[in-house]
């Protein structure tokens, strides 16, 4: 399999840490900035780190972007830049570009210029905090649709002890099991002061039983689930 190839545009605390994260994944990640700071900053965690203006023309013509999976537009502090340097990835031919959103004229630009994978994780990030405020006992979400997502939960203590199938997941609360994480076995004193780490259980069979300290990753409707955690 060939391995991924990526620009990430802007060093801000989105693009340094999508770029450091796409890098852990094995990804061959090129990054962009203005500030020569950043680019220091970076420089170790990815394959290429270049200190320049995205907006000059003949500079961003020169790295090759055509032949990147996708490049990353993360510029969020003037939608100017951002603008500019997006419509000379269009000119160059850039094969998938991502803008990073930072205000509703913003959008309504790169709407105009037929960018339509905008990325608002500002906003994103705001709605699963409104969904673990508003769901007690929700560790984190996932929408997939207005109306289902996949949740984490702890699981319940009226499932503990009982096997997947008795706990009539499905029949009554109209929820399906992904799969359990579960926490590895501490390894005595050595692991004083350590996060346990957990381990995902794959596709569970249905005689599987709920111990304590399981979390449960689940599929639905969040109305399903918030009545499952008020029983």
């Amino acid at each position: 399999m060939a391995q991924k190839k990526f620009a990430i545009i802007g060093l801000g605390y989105f693009g340094m840490n999508l770029a450091t994260f796409l890098s852990k994944e094995g990804a061959e990640v090129l990054v962009i900035d203005i500030d020569p700071n950043r680019v220091d900053m970076i420089s170790e965690e990815v394959t290429h780190a270049v200190c320049m203006d995205s907006t000059d023309e003949r500079a961003l013509k020169s790295l090759g972007l055509k032949e990147m999976d996708a490049v990353v537009v993360a510029i969020g502090e003037k939608f100017e830049s951002s603008i500019t340097t997006t419509a000379l990835l269009q000119e160059i031919g850039v094969k998938k570009i991502y803008n990073r959103v930072i205000s509703p004229i913003h959008e309504r630009l790169l709407n105009l210029m037929g960018v339509d994978e905008l990325l608002v994780p500002e906003a994103e990030a705001a709605g699963h905090l409104a969904s673990r405020l508003m769901l007690a006992g929700i560790l984190s979400s996932f929408e997939l649709a207005e109306d289902y997502g996949i949740f984490e939960i702890p699981a319940p203590p009226a499932f503990v002890g009982k096997t997947l199938m008795e706990t009539n997941l499905r029949q009554l609360y109209n929820l399906n099991l992904v799969t359990l994480k579960r926490q590895k076995k501490r390894g005595g004193l050595r692991t004083l002061g350590k996060q346990d780490k957990l381990m995902v259980l794959g596709v569970p069979s249905p005689d599987l039983s709920i111990i304590e300290g399981d979390i449960m990753v689940i599929f639905g409707k969040e109305k399903d689930l918030k009545y499952l955690l008020e029983q």
